[in-house]
């Protein structure tokens, strides 16, 4: 009800809710939790790329991606 109401005001058909928008966020700090178990050191320009991606979907997509890359180069070509 209350998404709706918004929804009207802001005249948007797609607003992400609070649990999509924390269920992305959570999935980004997975992604780099594994590569740093993987790498250690993860780079701030790969960190905030993963940060600021909004689909929940990509960042499945790359967690499974950290356990095939062998490198953070190869990993990074992901992000493009």
């Amino acid at each position: 009800m209350l998404v709706g109401t918004i929804q009207e005001v802001v005249r948007e058909k797609v607003m992400p809710t609070m649990v999509e928008i924390w269920k992305t966020e959570g999935i980004a700090e997975i992604v780099l939790m594994l590569l740093r178990s993987k790498f250690a050191k993860v780079p701030r320009r790969i960190e905030n790329a993963i940060r600021s991606m909004r689909g929940p979907t990509a960042l499945d997509s790359l967690a499974i991606h950290v356990t095939h890359c062998q490198s953070l180069k190869e990993f990074a070509k992901a992000l493009n």
